[in-house]
């Protein structure tokens, strides 16, 4: 029998995320770990280091993730993925949703319900997103990601760089991250 791990990690967040699952999965006895990094939207299918990981599993094998999430996060995805697993005779663990075991009923019945939480989750918080943009274009606000600076603003941060002004000063000026701040006083001011 073997255990192993899988993880995912969205695009957009950083990889310590990735290390923490990590360290967990190698303490609940992961001795083979396999990575995603993509959005948890995706069907498990679409998932090329989930599917490599389907492949290698054979019956008796355990298949542990940090959280239920990480799996999928559309319920008939997460139903139709235990299932698989399970005509395979393959356990299937969560560690975060009460060590969440799909070798028993129980098991079974919690990772349906974890699912159809997830599931919701995501959609209560596409809605917000949906609402959140809909009152901002009320306002003349337009959302998304704020643009980057200008060229004039720029050379206003370096040169306030060049004055002694820290970054949080800058920042404040500018009204932009620190991130932004040090993209722009590493650019060549043309």
């Amino acid at each position: 029998m073997t255990t192993f791990g899988y993880l995912r990690v969205s695009t957009n967040e950083s990889r310590q995320h990735g290390r923490g699952q990590r360290k967990a999965l190698r303490d609940a006895g992961a001795t083979v770990i396999f990575e995603d990094a993509q959005s948890g939207t995706k069907s498990y299918r679409a998932r090329p280091e989930l599917s490599r990981l389907l492949e290698q599993a054979q019956e008796g094998d355990e298949i542990i993730v940090y959280s239920l999430s990480r799996a999928t996060r559309s319920l008939s995805d997460l139903l139709a993925l235990t299932e698989e697993m399970d005509s395979r005779g393959i356990i299937f663990k969560s560690l975060t949703e009460g060590q969440v075991d799909s070798s028993t009923p129980q098991g079974k019945f919690l990772t349906s319900i974890w699912g159809a939480v997830a599931e919701m989750e995501v959609e209560w918080t596409r809605a917000r997103v949906r609402s959140g943009l809909a009152a901002a274009r009320e306002q003349g606000r337009v959302g998304g990601r704020r643009p980057k600076l200008t060229p004039e603003q720029v050379a206003v941060a370096k040169s306030l760089r060049a004055e002694g002004k820290t970054v949080n000063a800058i920042c404040e000026v500018l009204s932009c991250s620190r991130p932004t701040v040090y993209k722009a006083l590493a650019t060549e001011v043309t």
